[in-house]
């Protein structure tokens, strides 16, 4: 213990030597004296005279005793100024372009009520609205079959099944929310069912059987038991036929292979991955849930695509890996891949006083995404021009 002790005062007695001879050469600095930090437009400043404290402080941090710096008054600095953000003339040009187009589309066919936003890949939006806020939730229609389409590809990750696991395949589960496969449609594949390639038909939806089971929740496991009834499997196996009976049965198994309801399931899967909170299924057009029954505002819509659609999400990462037909795939179109995806798809609901809400959108895989809702006429972006527009400016 005393030679330590008789170090640690040679430690000290050297320092403070050192320190009296330093102040005897140069004399002590001035407190407070301003530091600032070198910048690419500064020359390099000379090396700073030895501080007699440090020496002291070192020292005395050897004996475990305090600091005669006090912390409270730090040194002045100037900060460093953040490199100003490039601005992104290509991408404003982009949104003036499609928001002058996607007005005229509404005004050609007498829509005055709606909203749409052009969502760039950091995050800022631009945003048109005519009688409604483009945070607004609204009826997004058959856009609700990517959600399930998405919400689906989550669910067999999870359980480390495949898009081509059958309905027979999962009979046990589908039993236990009462729609037990059959022979004659234990075969269809989930991947089927997601690329309409299935062979039920018609769509049970349309017509005056979609008016009568339309008005509450939970009604796809009406539909899905209906369309897998022998009678009602008229379609061709492997042809395309686009049909909302498809995804109400995949609503039944996801919820068959999740034991939560379809929007439970789907809020944890789906929406919460892309921070989006506002989403709903309720009232009327919640009966529709799985193919046609989630509304959120075309913004929240916008952030959900960006979330899966953009370049290293394997969705337009490795799209291959999906179900597709004829560019059809997950309750979505998608053509080419990475960066270079183009992920669309349209959606509207017609009311017999030709009445109707709509909505539309179309991402790319850099993270730039386009997305509106209206109500008024029926109007589908599909047959009446609005996708081929919004494609040709994306």
């Amino acid at each position: 213990m005393s030679f330590l002790f008789r170090t640690l005062c040679a430690v000290i007695g050297a320092a403070f030597l050192f320190a009296v001879a330093n102040l005897a050469i140069s004399g002590l600095p001035e407190r407070g004296q301003a530091m600032e930090v070198a910048s690419n437009e500064s020359a390099p400043a000379p090396n700073p005279a030895p501080n007699p404290g440090s020496l002291l402080d070192l020292a005395t941090s050897l004996l475990g005793i305090a600091s005669s710096q006090p912390i409270e008054a730090p040194l002045a600095v100037t900060p460093i100024r953040a490199m100003p953000v490039a601005p992104a003339a290509p991408a404003t040009a982009l949104a003036s372009e499609i928001e002058a187009d996607w007005r005229a589309w509404m005004a050609t066919h007498g829509l005055s009520d709606g909203a749409m936003v052009v969502l760039y890949p950091d995050g800022t939006m631009h945003r048109a609205a005519l009688e409604r806020a483009s945070d607004a939730s609204f009826p997004v229609a058959s856009l609700s079959k990517a959600i399930t389409g998405i919400c689906m590809d989550v669910v067999l990750q999870e359980q480390g099944l495949s898009w081509y696991t059958t309905l027979g395949d999962i009979a046990p589960q589908m039993s236990q929310v009462r729609v037990t496969p059959q022979p004659w449609n234990a075969r269809i594949s989930l991947a089927s069912l997601a690329n309409h390639t299935s062979g039920l038909a018609p769509d049970l939806t349309q017509g005056t059987m979609g008016n009568v089971l339309h008005g509450a929740l939970g009604l796809h496991r009406r539909i899905a038991s209906e369309a897998l009834r022998e009678e009602n499997m008229q379609g061709t196996p492997r042809e395309f036929f686009y049909n909302n009976t498809n995804y109400a049965v995949l609503g039944v198994a996801i919820e068959a292979l999740t034991g939560q309801s379809y929007s439970e399931a789907c809020m944890a899967r789906a929406m919460t991955p892309a921070g989006i909170t506002d989403a709903t299924i309720h009232g009327r057009m919640g009966s529709r849930s799985s193919y046609g029954g989630w509304e959120m505002s075309a913004e929240s819509y916008a952030r959900l695509a960006q979330h899966w659609f953009t370049n290293g999400a394997g969705l337009v990462g490795r799209p291959f890996d999906r179900p597709m037909h004829a560019n059809y795939s997950l309750g979505y179109e998608i053509r080419d891949r990475g960066t270079s995806a183009q992920v669309s798809h349209a959606g509207y609901f017609c009311e017999g006083d030709n009445s109707g809400t709509g909505a539309y959108f179309h991402a790319r895989g850099d993270g730039v995404v386009f997305s509106a809702n209206w109500s008024g006429s029926c109007a589908a972006a599909g047959d009446t021009g609005l996708g081929q527009i919004i494609a040709g400016r994306m």
